[in-house]
């Protein structure tokens, strides 16, 4: 009989539905319904990879195995930025870029996987700034159910930490934090811009 833990099957659920929840927010950039912002996910591709290492070396176990599968998939999102993305570009998102990739110097400089996780969470709520400031302008070019399932997976990862220390779980609780902002966001300045307006400003 095959011995399987609870937290192996919650990891594996939680693969399938980062894996599931890619795939529609890919079809909807195909589409052109989404417009992700390139700055942002390609710093998300750096510290999830970050964030993976530091998880395995904590002895997270299964629940690490989403975060695998999320810097892997970042990366595809983020080649598919240059044609399908978001095209404007502010001062504040290059400063927002800037920052984030000259904060990752100091975690190449620490051995420290706590500190390291701690970094890695600070660095993904600056390089979340471009995509927050275009979904305030533009609350129809991001969806939100991908959010939602994003959420879902992190709260599922959790639960599947066979190690459940500030190492393994703080990025996973900021990662559900700023979806949950971003969410909060595109739902109150939909309500505010209608559809059609937003179009017109893409």
């Amino acid at each position: 009989m095959i011995d399987i833990s609870y937290q192996e099957i919650l990891g594996a659920i939680a693969f399938l539905i980062s894996i599931v929840g890619t795939v529609v927010y890919i079809r909807s950039i195909l589409k052109g319904d989404t417009k992700p912002h390139l700055y942002t996910w390609m710093v998300f591709t750096i510290l999830t990879s970050i964030a993976f290492f530091a998880q395995i070396s904590d002895n997270a176990g299964p629940g690490a195995w989403m975060m695998g599968a999320n810097a892997v998939l970042c990366f595809l999102i983020m080649l598919l930025c240059p044609k399908y993305g978001h095209k404007e570009k502010t001062k504040a998102d290059k400063i927002a870029l800037i920052s984030s990739l000259f904060a990752i110097i100091p975690w190449l400089m620490l051995e420290s996987p706590l500190v390291s996780v701690i970094m890695v969470s600070l660095i993904d709520m600056v390089a979340f700034f471009p995509t927050i400031r275009k979904s305030w302008d533009n609350p129809y070019q991001e969806n939100i159910p991908n959010y939602m399932i994003q959420n879902l997976k992190n709260i599922i990862a959790l639960f599947a930490l066979t190690n459940f220390t500030i190492t393994t779980s703080l990025y996973l609780i900021s990662i559900f934090l700023v979806n949950s902002t971003l969410i909060g966001i595109c739902v109150y300045r939909r309500r505010i811009i209608p559809n059609k307006q937003s179009n017109m400003g893409e």
